[in-house]
């Protein structure tokens, strides 16, 4: 090559290599190409079965139309279709491929046999390839369809199976994949057998909240909302979840255009907007949509592995979306609010007073709007423009355990449920409820980890907890450590974790729900194991989770905002306060109290 001569031609099989970069990321991306050839055939029953580690074997049976002996080896030449015949035909795309790129991809990367047969033949093909070369071709008995098989994934890229992850993150990917494409063809039965054992079943009547149910698990249909919307070239349905159900992250928001899985990440914070502050900080509804629209009006050829989609009218889909999501959530009284609605005068007003004020037990008039007396004798104050209020932990960091093992301070009412007034000397002391039982449930926890505290166990009647099966696949191996922080828990199935035991700290108070406390932190370990842990146990990394997943039981199970504590209830809540290595901040980095000084209550009513 001479000087002038830099740039070459690449060779066929640096090409195919190249392209497998772009379109094999990892086995769950060899399952889903196959399965989209198997939907575009026409096909109503897939199996996937997998052996050993991800990528080792895959192998993919389908009923659809086959392939006669021509069109097999044909198949596995770059771009070439039967989908489309020119640029003119990609507007109108219905298919879930188009591109003639997935077969030579992954035959470049693997070891992979296909046997098919079309109706009208009277014998099978059997079609080999190894690292994109063409060996065997030969005639082979063989049921109508295809069957296609992968072994020995990224044989001849090392440093690309190098970078895959945990054998039970890549397999907990091929679920996620099959599950997704289940979901998006509803009436195509789907099975997944994992080392000859059923992990996944789609019954393939066309039923969506079945559907969901075989993916998902029951529980999480029971509350689903329905919701529909439709414009002249569009129709939208599906389903999400009230306010009350949201998970820890977004893993079950879905959107199937024309039957297609696509992510759009705007269509999912515009429904997230929707729900604004009735969901709680980080934690996002469920969403299942299937969108049926003119293919002329989106673009599913922006992404090599057609992820994504674009719309022509954006704004269009999107206020059809936030609309009938505002509809579903109104159905269940759970649509936004758009402000106060007096009538004449202030009786709008009044009745709300007075309704919250015989609800709390206390009269309505000149008595204290909002404050429970805990006893006889306490004395009620209102707290109106107090000025100035700080933060007592840059006035107040001395000693808080007493002698005695009392609480220094004395309970003197609550005020909307909320926050206990309490005295301190000649402080006021205003405590929120639910940042002071965080801190005391999150520092018994964290005391088991650091420790190695055993942390008091109470236990449950077996209460089965419904999650994905992805989540159940990464929490399985550490199940001991769970234990050793108190949630108690055993395999149940593919979907589901029996739970034995909780911290007893969680069921202290009246009011909590350790058991949804307990799904959420196992879910949060689940998300946080999948993007970090990997095939080592590193012991470091695990109690940094398990850190978390304290957090997470802390502010979950613990007492809320609204939930109304007896006397002897708030009595142990302050006392464990005062016990707390950090009394002054919550996990999260919330204040648990705020002082106010009797000088400063007396500056601020102008008596000095």
């Amino acid at each position: 090559m001479s000087v002038d001569e830099t740039i070459a031609i690449l060779n066929e099989d640096t090409i195919n290599r190249i392209a497998a970069g772009e379109v094999v990321e990892r086995p769950a991306s060899v399952v889903k190409e196959l399965i989209e050839n198997a939907i575009d055939a026409g096909a109503s029953d897939i199996v996937v079965e997998t052996q050993g580690p991800p990528g080792t074997f895959i192998k993919v049976s389908d009923n659809g139309q086959g392939m006669s002996r021509h069109d097999v080896r044909l198949a596995f030449m770059r771009h070439a279709t039967s989908k489309i015949r020119t640029a003119d035909d990609l507007p109108n795309v219905l298919s879930m491929g188009f591109r003639g790129e997935a077969l030579p991809s992954i035959a470049a990367v693997s070891r992979v046999e296909v046997i098919t047969r079309r109706k009208q033949d009277p014998v099978g093909t059997r079609i080999v390839f190894e690292g994109g070369v063409h060996t065997t071709r030969e005639n082979h008995p063989a049921q109508v369809g295809s069957t296609v098989v992968i072994r020995d994934l990224f044989y001849n890229t090392p440093a690309r199976r190098k970078f895959q992850k945990s054998p039970s993150t890549e397999a907990g990917h091929i679920r996620d994949a099959i599950g997704r494409l289940a979901l998006g063809q509803p009436d195509v039965r789907f099975r997944l057998i994992c080392d000859g054992k059923v992990v996944l079943v789609s019954q393939g009547q066309g039923d969506r909240r079945n559907t969901i149910a075989s993916v998902y698990g029951s529980e999480i249909v029971k509350g689903l909302l329905p919701i529909a919307a439709g414009s002249q070239d569009t129709r939208i349905e599906g389903f999400i979840t009230p306010p009350d159900v949201s998970r820890t992250r977004r893993d079950m928001q879905h959107v199937f255009v024309n039957g297609r899985p696509c992510i759009v990440p705007a269509l999912m914070r515009t429904i997230e907007n929707v729900y604004g502050r009735r969901l709680p900080n980080r934690r996002y509804p469920a969403v299942f949509l299937w969108m049926l629209t003119n293919p002329a009006s989106c673009d599913v050829n922006v992404h090599p592995a057609k992820r994504e989609v674009r719309f022509s009218k954006n704004h269009d889909i999107f206020r059809l979306v936030a609309q009938a999501t505002s509809s579903a959530l109104r159905s269940v009284g759970a649509a936004p609010d758009l402000g106060w609605k007096l009538g004449s005068g202030d009786s709008g007003l009044e009745a709300d007073v007075q309704d919250r004020t015989q609800r709390m037990g206390m009269p309505h008039g000149d008595g204290m709007l909002g404050i429970c007396r805990l006893s006889t004798g306490s004395s009620g104050m209102g707290l109106s423009n107090a000025g100035m209020i700080q933060d007592s932990y840059t006035q107040h960091s001395t000693q808080w355990q007493t002698e005695t093992g009392y609480s220094r301070f004395r309970p003197i009412g609550i005020f909307q449920d909320t926050y206990i007034l309490a005295e301190d000397g000649e402080d006021l002391v205003i405590i929120d409820q639910h940042a002071a039982h965080e801190r005391i449930i999150y520092e018994e926890i964290l005391r088991a980890l650091t420790e190695g505290v055993h942390v008091n166990t109470q236990t449950l009647i077996p209460q089965p907890l419904e999650l994905t099966p992805g989540v159940v696949q990464e929490v399985t191996p550490y199940l001991s450590e769970l234990a050793g922080i108190g949630i108690i828990l055993e395999e149940f199935g593919v979907s589901s974790l029996l739970l034995r035991g909780v911290p007893s700290a969680l069921t202290a108070y009246g009011g909590t729900d350790p058991i949804g406390a307990v799904s959420s932190a196992i879910e949060l370990l689940a998300e946080e194991v999948s993007s970090g842990v990997d095939s080592i146990k590193a012991t470091d990394r695990i109690k940094d989770l398990l850190g978390r997943v304290a957090a997470e039981l802390a502010c979950k199970a613990v007492v809320k905002a609204r939930d109304r504590l007896d006397p002897k209830e708030v009595e142990e809540l302050l006392l464990d306060l005062t016990r707390a290595e950090d009394p002054y901040s919550c996990p999260h980095g919330r204040p648990t109290l705020l002082r106010i000084s009797r000088d400063e209550l007396e500056r601020s009513f102008r008596r000095k």
